[in-house]
C-alpha cells in the first residue's frame, strides 16, 4: 500500500469563474488508467489500468489517500481490461484475455463482492467464443459496461475490428475477414447473469444484442430521464465523432456511415488520393487501408440507420469540407455537424442524474476528450484533451436530441474518464492523475409546499421555530438539520402527532439548509431558508 501524492506539475486550466479545480492523488507507475468509479460507503474511489490492475483509492484524514492494488490479471485472467462498474457493493470488470498477442482472445466480464479485506473472488459473468484479431490498433475489443437504472441489465459495449469494415485478414491467418457477429455491438444481458457462453454467431447471440453498427461505443451512461448515451471515435479519416441515444433494436450505421457520412469504400471507383476527408498523417492511410474495395458489403436495403445527434456548437464542432478540404467551424456558419470535432476521442461521459450540480450546470451531460490536436494530427484546429458540458435537448416529437457542447477546462493529460459525485466532477487521466472540479451547488431561496402526502416545512424562509407535517400515520420520526456543504446540525428524535411536529431552529444562522425526516418507512427531504 502507497500514499498518493495530490500534485502534478502542469493544471488544466478551467474556463469557467464558477469551477475550481486542484489535483486530488497521482497513481505512479501504472499502465493507462481507463475508468474510475466511486464507493459512497467509504468515500472511496477505484480505477483500473489496461493491463488488469485494480486500484483502491481511499482517503485519510490527513486528506491525503492510500493507494492499494487489490488485483491483476493473474487474478481474474483480463489481460486488456477497459470497464469497469461497481453495483450494491460488487466490482465489475470487463475486458478481453487475449490468448496470443495479434492473434486471438476472447471478451470477458466477472464481478466480486467487496469485503473489508478486499479479498476478492471473481465470478464470471460471461465470456465470448475465441475469435481474431486483426493485429492492429482498430481492434477496439469490449470496453463499456454500465447498469440500467433500476439495477436489473447490464448493458456492453464491444468495439469493431477494422477502422471502416475494410478486410483484416492479419496478414493471411484469416482470410477476408471483417467484422464478426461479437463485434460493433451493445449488448443486453441480465444483472444475475453467470457463466454466459456467447458463441460468434449472430442467430445465437440475438436475444443478448440491444444494437449494432456502433464502431466503438467506448463510453455508456443514462441520464435521469432514463435515456441511454454511447459516445465513440471514427476512423482514420476526417468524420465527426458520434454521440448516439441508444435504442433497442436501431443500428448506428457502421461501417457504411461513420458521423453522419457515408464510407467512401463502398462505392465504386473510389481512389484515396482524391479524398479531401483522408489525412496523410493517419495510419490508414499510410498503410494503405483505403482503396477501391469491389468486395466491400453492400448497405442493406431494408435497414434504416439512427443517425448520430447534431452538435451545434459553439465547441466542437469543426469540420472538413468533402468538397475544397477546408475546415470549417460549423455553428459559426449556421451549420451543425453529426456530433464532435474529428479525432477527439470522446470518453468519460457522465451526466449529473441528481442534480448535485447548481446553476447552468443542473442536470447536465458532460464528456471528455482523449486525443491532443496537432497541425497534422488529432483533432482539426480543436485543440482537445478538454471535459465538455453537453446541454441537451430533445425535440417535440421526442424521438432525437440536439445538443451544444460548451468547453468548461482544457490542458489535460490525455483524460480517459470522469465521475461525478455531489457537486464535484472526478477526471482520470491516462497517467494515473486525478483532478477534482468543484461546481456551484444548486441554490434555492424558498421551497415550495410539497404535495399532499409528502413533507411539507413551513413558514420557509423561518427564523425560530418550524412546523413540520407528514404523512398522518407516522408518529415517532428522527428529523435532522444539515448545512449545505452535508455537515449535520440538528438531530432530534419526536413525536409527530397527527403527523405534527415542531422544530427549534433559533440556532441556526442566515443561510440554506436540508430538512430530513425519517423513519422505519418513510425517508423525506427538502430545503429551507434561515432569514437573518
Amino acid at each position: 500500500m502507497t500514499t498518493g501524492e495530490a500534485c502534478r506539475s502542469q493544471t488544466p486550466k478551467v474556463l469557467r469563474n464558477d469551477v475550481t479545480i486542484r489535483p486530488v492523488v497521482k497513481i505512479e507507475n501504472t499502465d493507462t488508467q481507463t475508468r474510475i468509479v466511486y464507493d459512497p460507503s467509504d468515500k472511496s474511489f477505484y480505477t483500473i489500468a489496461w493491463n488488469g490492475e485494480l486500484y483502491h483509492l481511499k482517503p485519510e484524514v490527513s486528506g491525503s489517500y492510500s493507494i492499494q492494488r487489490l488485483a491483476t490479471a493473474e487474478d481474474h485472467a483480463i489481460n486488456y481490461l477497459q470497464g469497469l462498474a461497481l453495483h450494491e457493493g460488487s466490482l465489475y470488470l470487463l475486458g478481453n484475455v487475449v490468448l496470443k498477442q495479434g492473434v486471438s482472445g476472447y471478451g470477458k466480464a466477472v464481478k466480486a463482492k467487496i469485503t473489508a479485506d478486499h479479498k476478492l473472488i471473481w465470478t464470471e459473468i460471461f465470456r465470448t467464443a475465441e475469435h481474431a484479431s486483426s493485429k492492429t490498433l482498430y481492434d477496439h475489443a469490449f470496453s463499456a459496461i454500465c447498469f440500467s437504472p433500476d439495477g436489473k441489465d447490464i448493458f456492453i459495449a464491444s468495439g469493431s475490428r477494422t477502422d471502416h469494415g475494410e478486410v483484416k485478414d492479419n496478414d493471411g491467418l484469416y482470410p477476408n475477414l471483417r467484422e464478426i457477429a461479437l463485434t460493433s455491438a451493445i449488448f443486453k444481458i441480465p444483472a444475475s447473469t453467470e457463466n454466459l457462453i456467447l458463441p460468434n454467431d449472430s442467430s445465437a447471440l440475438a436475444p443478448y444484442i440491444y444494437v449494432r453498427g456502433v464502431r466503438n461505443a467506448f463510453s455508456l451512461a443514462f441520464a435521469a430521464n432514463g435515456d441511454l448515451f454511447s459516445v465513440e471515435n471514427s476512423g482514420d479519416r476526417d468524420d465527426p465523432e458520434e454521440m448516439n441515444w441508444i435504442r433497442p433494436g436501431a443500428h448506428y450505421g457502421f461501417p457504411w456511415e461513420m458521423g453522419g457520412n457515408d464510407t467512401p469504400m463502398q462505392f465504386a471507383g473510389y481512389k484515396q488520393d482524391d479524398d479531401k476527408l483522408l489525412n496523410h498523417a493517419y495510419t490508414g492511410y499510410q498503410i494503405g487501408a483505403f482503396y477501391d474495395d469491389s468486395k466491400y458489403p453492400p448497405k442493406p436495403k431494408n435497414l434504416t440507420f439512427r443517425k448520430p445527434i447534431q452538435n451545434a456548437g459553439p465547441d466542437a464542432d469543426m469540420y472538413r469540407d468533402a468538397v475544397t478540404g477546408k475546415i470549417m467551424d460549423a455553428s459559426e456558419n449556421g451549420k451543425t455537424i453529426s456530433t464532435f470535432t474529428a479525432h477527439r476521442s470522446p470518453l468519460g461521459l457522465v451526466f449529473d442524474t441528481k442534480e448535485g450540480l447548481g446553476g447552468e450546470y443542473k442536470g447536465k451531460g458532460f464528456v471528455l476528450n482523449f486525443q491532443e490536436g496537432t497541425a497534422s494530427y488529432g483533432p482539426m484546429q480543436d485543440s482537445g484533451r478538454d471535459l465538455l458540458m453537453l446541454d441537451l435537448k430533445k425535440n417535440a416529437a421526442g424521438d432525437d436530441y440536439t445538443l451544444h457542447a460548451h468547453r468548461i477546462a482544457m490542458d489535460f493529460w490525455e483524460p480517459t474518464d470522469a465521475k461525478i459525485v455531489d457537486s464535484k466532477l472526478y477526471v482520470l487521466e491516462g497517467r494515473g492523475q486525478i483532478w477534482e472540479l468543484t461546481f456551484p451547488k444548486e441554490i434555492v431561496t424558498s421551497t415550495q409546499i410539497s404535495q399532499p402526502g409528502s413533507l411539507k416545512a413551513y413558514p420557509n424562509p423561518s427564523q425560530s421555530k418550524m412546523q413540520i407535517e407528514v404523512p398522518a400515520q407516522q408518529q415517532a420520526v428522527v428529523i435532522s438539520v444539515l448545512d449545505i456543504a452535508g455537515k449535520l446540525l440538528i438531530k432530534e428524535e419526536r413525536k409527530a402527532k397527527d403527523g405534527k411536529t415542531e422544530l427549534d431552529i433559533s440556532t441556526l444562522k442566515s443561510g440554506i439548509y436540508m430538512l430530513k425526516v425519517e423513519s422505519q418507512s418513510l425517508h423525506l427531504a427538502t430545503k429551507f431558508l434561515v432569514n437573518p
